[in-house]
């Protein structure tokens, strides 16, 4: 429990949810039942994108989600579940409840949305590089060659 935040109240519970169904510390429970891979001697292939142009298409579809009505959706999700679910922490709901509750002007929104966007991005791409073996990384024409 040391290395969970205190504030951490996902993590918390799933640890208590472990803890209640086997009698087992997490720790213990994931030494007894490490983590088996579904498919093994899967290939796995990476589609490289400049870091430049991944921020210019997250910033057009966080605009373009703006213009097809993200604002109005998020508010009925908030009316329809409130902001307790897990769920209303996500990149995007945050954001806008942000704006909602005048913390910051539409363009910050739009500008926070895009940098965390970029920032999960950023996540997604070290975690295939160092979760994966048997994983080709090129841009997109040079992995339509290999797969040809």
């Amino acid at each position: 429990m040391q290395n969970i935040s205190q504030n951490d109240a996902y993590r918390i519970e799933k640890a208590l949810l472990i803890y209640e169904a086997s009698s087992l510390t997490p720790s213990e429970w994931f030494k007894q039942n490490p983590p088996k891979p579904i498919i093994e001697n899967l290939d796995i292939y990476n589609i490289d994108v400049d870091r430049d142009v991944l921020r210019d298409r997250i910033t057009k579809r966080t605009q373009k989600m703006l213009d097809l009505g993200l604002i109005d959706e998020v508010c009925y999700l908030e009316q329809k579940y409130t902001r307790l679910p897990h769920s209303m922490n996500s990149i995007g709901i945050v954001e806008v409840l942000e704006y909602l509750d005048a913390k910051v002007t539409k363009e910050q929104m739009l500008q926070n949305i895009s940098t965390h966007t970029a920032q999960l991005a950023k996540r997604q791409q070290t975690f295939n590089r160092t979760q994966f073996e048997n994983i080709t990384s090129a841009n997109l024409e040079e992995l339509e060659k290999l797969l040809a």
